[in-house]
């Protein structure tokens, strides 16, 4: 019993530690005002620009982002456009039949299409890079849709010959859509708005976001190119080019939307991607970062927290199993770990940094932000409620077990029903569910007994960790179960 209640002491000291560093970039980003730099001057004579579109069975999207790039207002001679699709269904005929349209239309545009899918994403921009003409590569997924003044707005700061990569802050078309979609954009706008802005405010190392950024191609070749070995490409480069000695931009106050994934499933795959991609090159980089001798302390403690931070959540998870045998255990005998400093730190570095994070995502982009204070209950249980697959992400790298990239599905505005429908069967079922249902149980046995001894502070914070595993699980079953249905409808209705 000893034991476990050491453990539990320590894995709550190391969720206060991860807590107090967001907590901490929370109070960078209060220090510098919300500004976006200024470009070091114009240019003379516009360069060469490829924009990279880099697609896989993207039905639904594929044409709205393909007209946006499209109305880009740069010179025609100037820019090419490089549709780099690795598609296996339709979308490639839909894509073939945009490119010949744009093309009547006098734009330089060409359609790359790769039968196999080697290096996936990161494949395809390298593959792309073979053929493309431009100094600069912007980079667009499928959902994005950029302003026309994208290149006017962004090209001006590599006037500054030591700026690498230009990255432009995703803004979304579908926040309202439901509560997930309003998780997500709190998530996102917090991404950008407290931890990338507070990075380069105070001139850490941020990253690239795979998607409305531009390079400078130099950058790229210099810090060794795309490399598929993680399932996180830009991040991955992006420290590489940092590491080369390469300036980042931020641009926080000009945006390009894009489409938040409306099912439980694909939010998921996605956050299981980007957690396991960034813990793979926190395994792969730092040990050369902590090796630089150019690199200052404080850029490599910064690194080292934004690339292993998926691991606060092993810390939780051991934290929530062990909490039951503490608080239906005998006391256990005093030792160092004792006393109020390390729960309260965690309350003041776990809820109060979260409270701050979501204040300033929410108070620097909207009008009467406070009127939005009504969410953060939502935004907690909903962050708690995807912790496994956070775990999930972090296990398979200990493991060192390889998974291929799958890519967000995007629906752009279809329904659920109808022609969309077909897209329903892909979202395959994960074991990890079970373990899902499995923490909900246990946690509301563990809010049982907070109750029965009068532990009703921390009660309150359990109970919306609690509502958020049980939110995930019935959205999960809601979208799986009406999947299955139409796939055996399908089957009955063949002739097979």
């Amino acid at each position: 019993m000893n034991f476990i209640y050491i453990l539990y002491k320590l894995s709550l000291l190391a969720c206060a530690i991860y807590g107090f560093h967001r907590l901490l970039l929370a109070v960078t980003a209060l220090r510098f005002p919300p500004q976006d730099p200024q470009a070091l001057k114009s240019w003379d004579r516009l360069p060469f620009v490829t924009i990279q579109l880099p697609l896989y069975n993207e039905y639904f999207v594929v044409k709205q982002l393909l007209e946006a790039v499209s109305a880009i207002d740069y010179p025609r001679s100037l820019f090419e456009i490089q549709v780099l699709d690795d598609s296996t269904d339709e979308t490639t005929l839909v894509v073939q039949a945009l490119v010949e349209r744009l093309k009547s239309r006098g734009l330089n545009v060409d359609l790359v299409h790769r039968c196999k899918r080697e290096g996936f994403k990161a494949g395809a921009l390298a593959n792309g890079l073979l053929t493309a003409r431009g100094e600069y590569v912007a980079v667009f997924d499928a959902d994005f849709v950029p302003a026309p003044d994208f290149l006017k707005r962004t090209m001006d700061y590599f006037t500054d010959a030591a700026v690498g990569m230009v990255q432009v802050r995703w803004a979304h078309q579908n926040p309202d859509d439901s509560l997930l979609t309003r998780l997500q954009s709190a998530l996102i706008d917090g991404h950008f708005l407290v931890d990338q802005f507070a990075r380069f405010s105070s001139g850490k190392f941020f990253n690239f976001n795979g998607s409305a950024g531009i390079w400078r191609r130099q950058a790229i070749e210099e810090a060794g190119g795309w490399e598929g070995d993680t399932l996180a490409e830009d991040l991955d480069l992006s420290y590489r080019a940092q590491i080369q000695g390469w300036k980042f931009v931020l641009l926080s106050n000009y945006q390009v939307r894009q489409e938040l994934p409306k099912d439980v499933t694909a939010f998921k795959q996605q956050q299981f991607r980007w957690s396991k991609g960034s813990l793979q090159v926190g395994f792969k980089l730092l040990p050369r970062i902590w090796k630089s001798p150019s690199l200052p302390l404080n850029v490599k403690l910064e690194a080292t927290f934004h690339l292993t931070n998926t691991l606060a959540y092993i810390f939780v998870l051991l934290t929530s199993l062990a909490s039951l045998p503490v608080l239906i255990g005998p006391p256990p005998a005093k030792n160092i770990l004792d006393g109020v400093f390390v729960d309260a730190g965690l309350f003041i570095a776990g809820i109060g940094s979260l409270i701050i994070y979501y204040g300033i995502s929410q108070q620097r982009q909207v009008p009467h932000w406070e009127k939005r204070l009504w969410f953060f209950p939502f935004f907690i249980s909903g962050v708690a409620g995807f912790s496994l697959v956070y775990i999930k992400a972090v296990l398979e790298v200990l493991m060192n077990k390889k998974t291929p990239f799958i890519r967000t599905p995007k629906k752009g505005g279809q329904s659920l029903l109808g022609s969309d429908a077909k897209n329903l069967y892909k979202a395959a079922f994960d074991p990890f569910f079970i373990g899902e249902i499995f923490m909900a149980v246990y946690l509301t046995a563990v809010l049982y007994v907070m109750i029965l001894k009068n532990h009703l502070d921390m009660a309150v914070f359990l109970a919306l960790i609690v509502a958020g595993y049980y939110y995930v699980i019935v959205m999960s079953l809601l979208e799986w179960v009406p999947a299955r249905f139409y796939l055996l409808k399908a089957l009955r209705n063949s002739h097979i």
